[in-house]
């Protein structure tokens, strides 16, 4: 128990996060004597000694991200490069409400059905964490990631899914599912998304089991990603 009081950790944190957020987020961790250092991150907004990320999302942001797709990319871009990592949605009840109840009037409303389905596609590959406030959510960051690192086998016997992002995208896609992403990536020896981005239909065909439903599924998947 000595050892989880009085760890320590260097901590990064991307320098696009919000000014004030990141003023709060570093004197926190400050005071508990932990090494903090801002700066451009390719992955995660909050990184604990290189093994534990995390992605922090406001509320308007996680749906803005949801209905373009980018934090279902950022959060498989995480499981690629680090042992643990989190989706973290910081907003209160009320604003939950303010943004997911909607008004009638509008042509398309990010409602609740919408908001708890991205939350379930997550939690396939990663773990999404509610907030209620900025400093719950920065102060559950680093209990988490001293939970990660106190008990790693625990933690690694409940990981689903692999490292492989070519997988980890096939597996999110509609209709495909774990059993098909595998099919596809052992037969193409996909290994990044760079490997699944030159994927073809007649490619995909060649596969026995996959037949030209699945393959205009996948190739559909991967057209919209081109265009991010």
């Amino acid at each position: 128990m000595t050892g989880a009081k009085t760890m320590k950790f260097q901590i990064e944190i991307d320098h696009r996060e919000n000014d004030e957020r990141i003023q709060e987020a570093a004197y926190y961790y400050k005071s508990k004597g932990d090494d903090v250092k801002v700066k451009e991150l390719l992955v995660g907004d909050y990184v604990f000694n290189n093994q534990v990320a995390f992605e922090y999302k406001t509320m308007n942001d996680f749906i803005q991200s949801v209905e373009s797709g980018r934090v279902f990319n950022q959060a498989i871009d995480q499981s690629a490069q680090y042992s643990y990592h989190f989706v973290i949605i910081v907003a209160s009840d009320k604003e939950k409400e303010e943004y997911l109840d909607g008004f009638d009037e509008e042509a398309y409303v990010f409602g609740w059905d919408n908001y708890d389905g991205a939350i379930a596609r997550l939690n396939t590959f990663t773990t999404v964490k509610e907030c209620s406030t900025e400093e719950r959510a920065i102060r559950f960051m680093r209990q988490q990631a001293r939970k990660c690192l106190d008990n790693k086998k625990v933690i690694k016997r409940l990981k689903q899914k692999t490292d492989n992002p070519a997988f980890n995208w096939l597996a999110l896609v509609k209709h495909i599912g774990d059993d098909t992403a595998e099919l596809i990536v052992e037969n193409k020896d996909l290994y990044s998304l760079t490997d699944l981005l030159e994927l073809d239909n007649n490619s995909l065909q060649e596969i026995k089991g996959i037949g030209s439903k699945t393959a205009g599924i996948v190739m559909r998947s991967i057209k919209g990603k081109r265009r991010e």
